[in-house]
């Protein structure tokens, strides 16, 4: 009887885990393709899939002090409050709810992941790897046939959107989720699905032609080398590096905003980076390296090729990607960070509040310059919600460290955990570029690659690697 019952109550919570992830999915589907949860609407309906989430998980594993031994928790709920005390203080309550989402969203997620077990994980994962994709793709055919609300033209250039909002921010988000693939990627290296997801995520990146973006997949790079090793790492990204430096290329004619879309170019090219991504999987060694590396680099000559003498626009717009985005110059940065840095020194302690701050400076011209936005969060959170709110932060993101130094001895694998420290590198970095995390979907599935890396407060026998950790072991 004993044994029958305990039977049935390991088998319903089996199902709350598994439902709980399913609607945690759903909820940061959500927010990914509703513009990235950027507009009031879409947040609150993210919100409401996520605590729906958060019931589910709590209905298995009930709330409990672990959960506030780590730290995040409590630092994402006070930092939530903080900024709807400010918000409401200074009469702009509605624009603290993206700092509060910021907060406690991203607690209500790890609540969810630490409930997970390793199945559950990997279901989430596949998840975002799934929601990843559609954005790629959308923001690549955006470009591909000038579709706007997916792509949209900014400096001359058409630059991937997708259902995002704008280029950088699906940049943040397609860039560590690309990281967490190429580092699972050293642990099973011939998946040919992870190989030509990867692939997908680079050309998806890549067509937002983002400097921040390319600047966090390096760093990323760096630390899943010296984490995994670099030869292990560079072997089994060169497929889909190259395969999606081929794809692009065929991207490049359809660019410019003078230029006519060239789709076809587009398409064959994506043929032929996915099949050399394909083809260099294991990076083969041997005598049969020779023919393999003959043919990718004859598919990537033949785009080029292509590209620049066929089709009509390609040459003129290698030019205009050249002296457009091959500059780390930006003056209206500059002065929209000495803007921010004027409205700090008036209001250190507390800021102006969210929502409120009007940034305005000089530009080049002589003209008046206005943002309601910093291109760099971390100046941002001091804008808004001061040296408190800046104070809450650190100690969030302490936190997030801290969970995942934990987790480097108890997680089974190692390649899901290295693939999301770099990934968490990554948005670190880009963060101090852009205004990414007024989008919630990206802090939220930061915070869902996080919750994957982290321990789980099951108990330790339910917490098995999964099919991809155990060929890492092997």
């Amino acid at each position: 009887m004993k044994t029958g019952a305990r039977a049935g109550r390991a088998q319903r919570r089996q199902v709350l885990v598994t439902a709980s992830c399913l609607v945690l999915v759903a909820g940061l589907a959500t927010a990914a393709v509703g513009q990235g949860a950027f507009f009031a609407a879409v947040q609150w309906r993210a919100a409401i899939v996520v605590l729906a989430a958060v019931v589910l998980a709590l209905a298995a594993y009930p709330f409990r002090r672990a959960d506030l031994r780590w730290g995040f928790i409590l630092a994402g709920l006070s930092l939530a409050m903080w900024a709807l005390v400010r918000a409401a203080a200074v009469g702009t309550l509605a624009g603290g709810f993206t700092w509060a989402l910021f907060g406690a969203g991203a607690a209500a997620v790890l609540i969810v992941c630490r409930r997970l077990d390793a199945s559950s994980r990997e279901m989430l994962l596949n998840g975002l790897f799934a929601v990843a994709i559609l954005v790629a793709a959308t923001g690549w055919l955006g470009v591909a046939f000038h579709h706007r609300s997916w792509a949209l033209p900014s400096a001359g250039l058409w630059r991937a959107a997708s259902t995002l909002t704008y280029a950088n921010a699906t940049a943040a988000f397609l860039v560590p989720l690309t990281l967490v693939v190429l580092s699972r990627l050293t642990a099973s290296p011939g998946s040919m699905r992870l190989s030509l997801t990867a692939t997908g995520l680079l050309c998806g990146a890549g067509a937002t032609l983002s400097r921040a973006g390319a600047i966090a997949f390096a760093v990323g790079f760096v630390v899943i080398c010296a984490l995994q090793g670099t030869r292990n790492v560079v072997r089994v990204a060169a497929g889909p590096v190259v395969g999606a430096a081929v794809a692009l290329l065929g991207l490049i004619p359809s660019v410019p905003v003078t230029a006519r879309p060239e789709p076809a170019v587009a398409l064959a090219a994506l043929g032929t980076g996915l099949g050399i991504a394909a083809l260099t999987r294991r990076f083969p060694r041997g005598a049969v390296a020779i023919p393999v590396a003959i043919l990718a680099a004859g598919g990537a000559l033949a785009v080029a090729v292509i590209v620049i003498n066929g089709a009509p626009s390609g040459s003129g717009a290698i030019r205009s990607l050249a002296t457009s985005r091959l500059s780390l110059a930006s003056p209206s940065r500059s002065g929209e960070t000495a803007a921010a840095i004027r409205v700090i020194e008036q209001h250190p302690l507390a800021g102006v509040g969210p929502g409120r701050a009007t940034l305005r400076w000089t530009g080049a011209d002589g003209g008046l310059r206005v943002d309601r936005y910093d291109h760099d969060e971390y100046l941002q959170v001091l804008t808004d919600l001061g040296v408190i709110g800046a104070a809450l932060l650190a100690v969030l993101l302490a936190a997030a460290i801290r969970g995942l130094w934990q987790g480097r001895l108890n997680l089974p694998g190692r390649a899901t955990w290295a693939g999301v420290v770099a990934a968490t590198a990554a948005l670190a970095v880009h963060s101090a570029f852009d205004f990414i995390w007024h989008i919630p979907a990206i802090p939220l599935t930061a915070a869902a690659l996080v919750g994957c890396a982290v321990p789980s407060i099951t108990r330790p026998g339910e917490l098995q690697p999964s099919a991809i950790e155990r060929k890492e072991e092997l």
